[in-house]
C-alpha cells in the first residue's frame, strides 16, 4: 500500500510521515516504510509521499531461516566435538596395536616364521592405514572449527623431500615403481610450517603412489624464479588420471573420483581437501594437471615473502 501526504502543515519531514504511516498501520502486520520529502523550486517543502510494504512472510521466513542456523551450527559443533573425542580414543589402541606387532616383528619376543611375519605384517598395515584415517578426521576438525596452529620457520626443502620419498620409497618398489627426485644442490628455504609442508607433500606424492599401477612417479623441486626467494614442489605420476568431469570436484571432502577407483583404493577423500586447506594457511598455491588415462601433475607454490 502507499500514502501520499502532501499537507506539510503535519509532515514536515520524511521522517514524521513515516513515523505516523507506521501508528496508523498499527502493529499487527510487518511493514517496511519508506518515505521522501518533495520541494518547490525555491526548497520550500510541498509535501512528503510514503510507501509501506507489507513484510510479514519475509520476516517470517528470515526467522526460521536464522532458527535452522543455529541448528546447523549446534549439529556441526557435536559432530566436532564427537569426532575429536573419537578419534582421540581410537588412537590410544591402535597406537599400542601397532607398537606390539612392531615388537613382534624385531623377534623380541621371540622368533616368528615366513607365515606369521606375513601376518603380523597384515597387522600392522591395516593399523596404521587406520591411524591415518582417523588422524585425516582429527585434521579435518581442527581446520573447519579454525583451531589450526600456524609455526612459521626457516625451512630446508630438500629435507622434507627427502624425508616424504623415503617414507613411501618402500611401497613404490613393492609396486614395481620408479620413484624419481630432481632438486637443486644448493638448499632452497622457504619460510612457512614444516609440519604442514610435510603432510601436503606427503599427501600429494601418496596418492601418486597409491593411484599409479605401473610406470613413475616423479618428485620435483625447483626455484619459484630465477633470483627469488619462492619454490615450487612438484609430484607427477603415470597413473589413472582425472577426469575432465571430476576436476571440479577433486578438492571436495570425502570426494574419490570414479567407481573403479572408490572400489580399488582405501581412504577418506579428505587428503586433497585437507591439502588445499593447509596451502591455504600457509599462503601457497595449490594446483593439478591432469589427463585421464595418462596421469596427472600436482605443484605447490610458495611465493617470495
Amino acid at each position: 500500500m502507499a500514502l501520499a501526504l502532501a499537507d506539510n502543515t503535519l509532515f514536515d519531514s520524511a521522517e514524521t510521515a513515516a513515523a505516523f504511516v507506521a501508528e496508523l498501520l498499527g502493529t499487527s502486520t510487518d511493514y517496511s516504510i519508506v518515505a521522501a520529502t518533495f520541494h518547490d523550486s525555491g526548497g520550500g517543502l510541498l509535501g512528503v509521499v510514503a510507501a509501506a510494504h507489507d513484510v510479514t512472510e519475509l520476516r517470517k521466513v528470515e526467522a526460521e531461516l536464522i532458527e535452522a542456523n543455529f541448528e546447523l551450527e549446534r549439529a556441526n559443533l557435536a559432530k566436532n566435538r564427537f569426532l575429536a573425542s573419537m578419534s582421540h580414543e581410537l588412537r590410544t589402541p591402535l597406537n599400542a596395536i601397532i607398537g606390539f606387532t612392531g615388537t613382534l616383528l624385531l623377534g623380541l619376543s621371540g622368533s616368528l616364521n615366513p607365515e606369521q611375519v606375513k601376518q603380523v605384517r597384515t597387522v600392522q598395515a591395516s593399523g596404521e592405514h587406520l591411524l591415518s584415517l582417523i588422524n585425516d578426521l582429527l585434521d579435518l576438525v581442527k581446520i573447519e572449527s579454525g583451531k589450526v596452529d600456524v609455526s612459521i620457520q626457516p625451512v630446508v626443502c630438500q629435507e622434507v623431500v627427502a624425508e616424504v620419498v623415503s617414507s613411501l620409497r618402500p611401497l613404490a618398489e613393492i609396486k614395481g615403481l620408479a620413484l624419481e627426485v630432481s632438486a637443486p644442490k644448493k638448499p632452497l628455504i622457504v619460510d612457512t610450517d614444516r609440519r604442514m609442508l610435510s603432510q601436503i607433500f606427503l599427501n600429494l606424492t601418496g596418492n601418486a603412489v597409491k593411484f599409479t599401477e605401473e610406470g613413475t612417479v616423479r618428485v620435483g623441486l625447483k626455484r619459484q624464479a630465477k633470483g627469488a626467494q619462492g619454490a615450487v614442489f612438484s609430484v607427477s605420476d603415470t597413473g589413472i588420471g582425472i577426469r575432465p568431469e571430476n576436476h571440479d570436484r577433486l578438492f571436495n571432502a570425502f570426494e574419490q573420483m570414479g567407481e573403479s577407483v572408490t572400489q580399488r583404493y582405501d581412504g577418506t577423500g579428505l587428503g586433497l581437501y585437507i591439502s588445499q586447506k593447509l596451502s591455504a594457511l600457509l599462503g601457497a598455491r595449490l594446483a593439478f594437471d591432469s589427463e585421464y588415462g595418462k596421469g596427472s601433475t600436482f605443484w605447490l607454490e610458495f611465493g617470495p615473502r
